[in-house]
């Protein structure tokens, strides 16, 4: 039954976007990128090395099928080789995710040395009409403002970890706005979902005052009822921003189920030599002291909650960048966990070596204090090649 409701969603919106095909000329757009990302991986105390590859496309395509419709569907192909693939079993299981009502990932090949995994992580149908925007399929609804870490990020959660995935992830879901001005709008939201649990329906009310953006959001969100707000305004020349969501469970005797307030504050500046300054904390109620890292996977970005994106109560994130020349930027970001002994270190080198065509040298490294000090928890380093289109 859910498949075959699932197949008849898909028809009904291939079918609707033929017959509009046939009322105007159709008008293409395609665009995307090819990146080839190597991976060292060093473990047991930086004795051995594990490699990784991966091979990334991206195809966009928009079709302007209407004046007043569009169609959009953008896909991820991705082959994944190396050690890494062979040493872990099934690795095919990491890429091959479906988050949502439609199961639209494909392992084509999944075997013991390569996975080659088809996602499609944008399916939607957009119509607009003097104020209003009508939404339907896979997209992302991205409430956040924030860097670092979204608490209004209610129907898809992302992980900073998760550098190579500059999309996001998106939803399953139908969402109506109305613009109601030149900085203000409402909106309704509500995922496709055959499974309760997973529900997430909410509405955003967009406003601008006091040179001051600001947000307000209600909602339920898999099985929590979620009040939150959010602001992006500036003091003096620096920015500053803010989110904060309390989750309260509908049922606090069900099994993992806590109330929770997070809150994220940040601030940025950039001066006039281009340098660039952002901070940040995250505070999460809901969450005891962690211990340490264990468990704790940055390469698994399955079922990400806005709750759950960090297994730490407090977290504070300092970024900054600088563009050495105009082909080259400098940037490091470092993550602390107070009242954990262990941090976070993320320095990037990007180089444009000509149009459209990027190289860049990323280190992931987390720290964690042992008898003898602090020592590097599996640092892996990254070197990626990035062609776009």
């Amino acid at each position: 039954m859910k498949t075959g409701l699932k197949c008849l969603l898909l028809t009904i919106l291939i079918g609707y976007s033929r017959t509009q095909a046939q009322e105007k000329e159709i008008k293409w757009e395609l665009s995307g990128y090819v990146k080839d990302l190597r991976t060292l991986f060093f473990v047991d105390g930086m004795d051995s090395v594990v490699t990784d590859n991966l091979l990334h496309n991206r195809l966009n395509f928009q079709w302007y099928a209407h004046e007043n419709l569009t169609a959009r569907i953008e896909l991820r192909n991705r082959i994944f080789y190396g050690e890494l693939v062979r040493q872990i079993p099934r690795f095919g299981r990491l890429p091959d995710i479906n988050n949502d009502f439609f199961d639209l990932s494909f392992n084509l090949i999944d075997d013991r040395s390569l996975v080659f995994n088809t996602t499609i992580d944008r399916i939607y149908l957009e119509y607009n009409k003097n104020n209003w925007e009508v939404r339907v399929g896979r997209q992302r609804i991205n409430w956040g403002i924030n860097l670092a870490w979204n608490p209004n990020d209610v129907f898809n959660a992302y992980s900073f970890f998760d550098f190579d995935y500059e999309e996001r992830p998106g939803s399953d879901a139908i969402r109506i706005k109305k613009y109601t001005g030149i900085a203000s709008s409402m909106e309704l939201a509500a995922n496709i979902t055959d499974d309760m649990d997973e529900w997430v329906v909410a509405g955003l009310w967009k406003m601008n005052k006091w040179n001051y953006d600001f947000q307000f959001l209600a909602g339920v969100a898999r099985q929590d009822i979620v009040l939150g707000s959010g602001w992006a305004g500036s003091i003096k020349d620096a920015g500053f921003k803010g989110e904060f969501t309390w989750f309260k469970p509908l049922n606090d005797h069900e099994e993992g189920a806590f109330e929770t307030f997070l809150v994220s504050l940040s601030a940025d500046y950039s001066f006039v030599n281009g340098l660039y300054l952002n901070g940040s904390f995250l505070i999460n109620t809901g969450l005891e002291s962690a211990a340490g890292l264990e468990g704790f996977n940055t390469l698994n970005f399955d079922r990400l909650d806005t709750k759950r994106v960090l297994p730490f109560p407090y977290a504070t994130f300092l970024q900054t960048s600088y563009p050495v020349n105009p082909l080259l930027t400098a940037a490091f970001s470092w993550m602390t966990f107070p009242g954990e002994a262990s941090f976070f270190v993320n320095p990037t080198l990007t180089a444009s070596v000509f149009s459209n065509f990027d190289l860049d040298l990323i280190g992931q490294i987390f720290y964690e204090k042992k008898e003898k000090g602090y020592e590097a928890n599996s640092p892996a380093f990254f070197i990626r090649i990035k062609w776009s289109f």
